[in-house]
């Protein structure tokens, strides 16, 4: 819990409180972190602190081209580690590309996906939350509890982002105008097969390692792949 805290810019961060259903209300993604997220409708992000890896559990979900296009989904880890350990838990990627945080988003067992700062600037838990995910000014998300908090709430936190380095004027409104419940997506992320189509576990294939996609497509594709493989 402590190295949790102390990973976030937010003060005394506490990851029992973040925790739950966020949704995405606006966002600024350039660069890797961004790709396959362009046309994305109804993003949302729901976290589960897990006290006993010390990490929090993400399931976030995007349906994209329009309010009924297609889903998808992806499964990650929020971790914060020390300096020393952070060093350690580098890939040869990683280092090449300078990616290193506090605290980081990663997806366990798609290690051709690099780990991505995840940083917590600003949350009151009950209503609003603003996280980076670069390590630059590229990358932004404001999440609200509610879809629609209204556009006097999206202004004033891309406003705040501002103090941030950030440009308000590139930071997107995301639309939450799907009919699609968060029920639905609970059934989706529970599919026979979901969960190794997106973990990268194929045991009926007995793969005895990774399956080696190019680390720079998009997230989208790559889940395209990962069932292409599992599901034929």
């Amino acid at each position: 819990m402590m190295m949790m805290t102390k990973g976030m810019t937010a003060k005394n961060f506490d990851p029992v409180r973040y925790s739950g259903r966020w949704f995405e209300v606006a966002s600024l993604k350039r660069g890797f972190a961004g790709q396959g997220q362009e046309d994305c409708h109804c993003t949302q992000g729901v976290y589960t602190f897990d006290e006993k890896a010390g990490a929090i559990k993400v399931e976030t979900f995007c349906v994209h081209g329009s309010p009924d296009g297609y889903i998808t989904g992806i499964r990650g880890k929020v971790q914060c580690l020390s300096q020393e350990d952070m060093a350690g838990a580098e890939t040869d990627l990683e280092r090449e590309e300078m990616i290193s945080s506090k605290c980081f988003l990663r997806f366990p067992t798609l290690p051709f996906i690099p780990k991505l700062p995840y940083d917590v600037l600003a949350t009151d838990y009950d209503n609003y939350a603003v996280v980076s995910g670069a390590k630059d000014t590229s990358f932004i998300q404001i999440y609200s509890r509610t879809p629609n908090p209204g556009p006097e709430f999206i202004e004033k936190y891309k406003s705040y982002a501002a103090g941030f380095g950030y440009d308000p004027s590139k930071i997107k409104d995301t639309p939450q105008d799907c009919e699609v419940s968060s029920d639905q997506l609970a059934e989706m992320m529970s599919m026979p097969g979901m969960d190794q189509a997106l973990t990268n576990q194929f045991p009926d294939l007995k793969l005895k390692s990774s399956v080696a996609f190019d680390p720079f497509t998009s997230v989208t594709q790559t889940l395209k792949k990962l069932a292409e493989v599992y599901f034929k």
